[in-house]
């Protein structure tokens, strides 16, 4: 911010104008650029809480914007300033500087205006046009004291950046390792446990359930050395309150996360899951690093409070692509000019209006994992890993072999994801034994739902609770401990694996999540007579997911009222708040094409199986406020 005379001089018409500093130039940049971006980060970690209501389509961020949007911004200022520079010195007559302030605040307050999500955008570009233009006609009349302020702010300003990268980066370190020196002792020999959530892994597209194309080798080499489960069942068909059914092993019901509700600006008022133990919080009292590490940075993320337990919570992508993806200008970038592109990896892009961002792929889960294994043996770990490789829009990396069937249809494509991340599961556990963890690990394989593809005119899922959405895949291995090669056919829940971890390990006399385990089903083989039958649930949710419209048909859906759902050996009941009832037979229609309910026996058998439903779960007295889910 040297030579303020000539700084004063470019703001005066009648004054000459000599070729512009490229130093002054690149310090207002820099200044502009890290307050800009500061401000903006605070505006997208407060406004994504303030319009709870939009939580689906919001590209989320986590407490590292706060450093990377500064970053983002001073880049894209820098750049910024050396344009104008360079104009200016082919255009002698330019006024650069004022240009620059110009810019910069248009730039500033377009960027704060937008992150309310409350504007339109062409209003906030008017409003951003018209203070700028005010305020350069300010300044043109109190140069000296403008560049006397901005040399005296400047360093503040850049502190302020630093700091605040240092602290969130800082801070986190210091949590996790306060929380591993608390840790108890473990029990001796405690073995390693590791639950793995394929999101939206249908079950019938894996070669061991049944797949026509060989999608799955490493999946089906898991369920020869341990146990599959044939029908298992998850709490509900979409991310959030499926996850939450995980970790704590209760019911939507129970737990009350079904769906998005409001979020406090500070934090959370009430505690998170309903109260309810946590699957990571007990293990982390029997002495283990918690870890999990989420590809889903929509829903499975810390602003639910699904990281309640664990010591680590990654669900945040530092890539640069993501990172710049997560910034305002970033996404605007993507929105209005990225999003021509219509091949290769710039499909990424486009999951900015679904709040995933650059799509985090199974390889950098595996490293994540890995790394934080790495860093420290001397505790046994649980770790918790979901992988969002199957999710729509489907078709694997560019530069990775296509698989072995023609990629015609979703469902070929949907299957090579499929193929995608069963490979990065066999990487990851030969990974494993390399260090010698693998004959000590506890492995548990699963899905938070199904999906569509089509089926029930629906594509995507969410939105009911059709075969096709709540049967997911469930494997068990642990060598030694759990039979290989056994198949499992009686209905149950995935909800249960938080019961069955506590009774593998042994370690607790008593199980703060209710049962029973699943390890009963191959202890005891008269188990199967009296166990719980499986129930999944949908609130009410008026948000209608693209392609998923059902207006040429009849079939109820979450839009119009809450669902709930009963499996047994024979039937699957589906009831619906305004539609009533469903009945089926999946075990001679898996399609669920034939709807029995108005048959006698059909009738029969719903009067029967109502009750029990009605007695397994706890409908809301109302729908609750809609929201967009994915």
């Amino acid at each position: 911010m040297s030579n303020p005379g000539y700084i004063a001089a470019s703001f005066t018409p009648t004054a000459p104008r000599p070729q512009p500093l490229f130093i002054p130039s690149l310090l207002i940049a820099a200044g502009f650029g890290i307050l800009t971006g500061i401000v903006e980060g605070f505006g997208l970690l407060i406004f994504q809480r303030i319009n709870w209501a939009r939580w689906g389509p919001t590209l989320h961020v986590s407490q590292e914007i706060l450093w990377i949007s500064p970053l983002v911004d001073l880049c894209l200022f820098l750049l910024v300033g050396v344009v104008v520079w360079m104009a200016a010195r082919l255009l002698p007559r330019l006024p650069a500087l004022k240009v620059l302030v110009f810019l910069f605040t248009f730039l500033a307050l377009y960027d704060w205006l937008s992150v309310t999500d409350r504007l339109y955008q062409r209003a906030c570009i008017i409003l951003s046009l018209g203070i700028a233009a005010v305020f350069i006609r300010w300044l043109g009349r109190r140069e000296d004291t403008a560049v006397k302020f901005g040399k005296a702010t400047l360093p503040w300003i850049v502190a302020s950046g630093l700091v605040l990268g240092a602290v969130i980066q800082v801070s986190s370190w210091l949590r996790e390792e306060n929380a591993f020196a608390d840790l108890p002792p473990a029990p001796p020999a405690a073995p390693n446990v590791l639950v793995i959530v394929v999101d939206t892994l249908r079950a019938d597209r894996i070669a061991a359930y049944g797949c026509p194309h060989p999608t799955s080798p490493n999946l089906d080499r898991i369920a020869r050395e341990g146990v599959l489960f044939e029908n298992a069942i998850a709490a509900s068909s979409w991310t959030l309150p499926s996850h939450a059914s995980l970790l704590t092993g209760r019911a939507v019901w129970e737990h009350g996360v079904g769906t998005v509700h409001p979020l406090p600006v500070l934090g959370w008022q009430e505690p998170a899951l309903g109260g309810y133990p946590t699957l990571a919080g007990a293990l982390e009292h029997e002495g283990y690093r918690t870890g999990a590490f989420s590809a889903n940075r929509s829903w499975f993320v810390r602003d639910w409070g699904l990281s309640r337990g664990f010591m680590h919570f990654e669900d945040y992508f530092q890539s640069p692509a993501d990172m710049f993806a997560r910034t305002f200008y970033g996404h605007e970038l993507i929105r209005n000019y990225i999003k021509r592109i219509k091949h290769g990896e710039a499909q990424e892009l486009l999951r900015y209006g679904h709040g995933f961002g650059i799509r985090k792929r199974a390889d950098v889960i595996n490293d994540e994992l890995l790394q934080w294994i790495d860093r420290d043996h001397r505790k046994p770990f649980f770790a918790f890993l979901n992988y969002l490789d199957v999710h729509d829009p489907y078709h694997t990396p560019a530069g990775y072999p296509d698989p072995p069937w023609e990629q015609r249809t979703e469902v070929d494509r949907y299957d090579a994801g499929v193929r995608y991340v069963d490979d990065y599961i066999g990487r990851l556990l030969l990974a494993l034994d390399q260090r010698h963890l693998g004959n000590n690990t506890l492995l548990i394989i699963t899905s938070d739902h199904g999906e569509g593809l089509g089926q029930h005119g629906m594509e995507g899922h969410g939105r009911t609770l059709y075969w096709e959405l709540v049967h997911v895949p469930l494997l068990i291995r642990f060598p030694g401990h759990v039979p290989a090669g056994q198949r499992v056919t009686v209905p149950v829940s995935n909800s249960a694996i938080a019961a069955t971890l506590i009774d593998l390990l042994g370690s607790q006399p008593e199980t703060p999540f209710p049962g029973p385990p699943l390890s009963a089903l191959w202890k005891d083989r008269q188990a199967e007579t009296h166990w719980p039958e499986p129930v999944s649930e949908l609130v009410q949710d008026k948000y209608l997911v693209q392609g998923d419209d059902p207006s040429g048909s009849q079939l109820p859906t979450a839009r119009s009222g809450w669902m709930s759902s009963l499996v047994t050996q024979r039937w699957h009941l589906i009831v619906h708040q305004k539609a009533g009832e469903q009945l089926y037979d999946w075990t001679a229609d898996p399609g669920e094409r034939n709807d029995l309910i108005r048959t006698p026996e059909g009738q029969q058998a719903a009067r029967e199986l109502s009750s029990r439903l009605a007695g397994l779960t706890h409908p809301p007295a109302g729908a609750p406020r809609s929201t967009p889910r994915h």
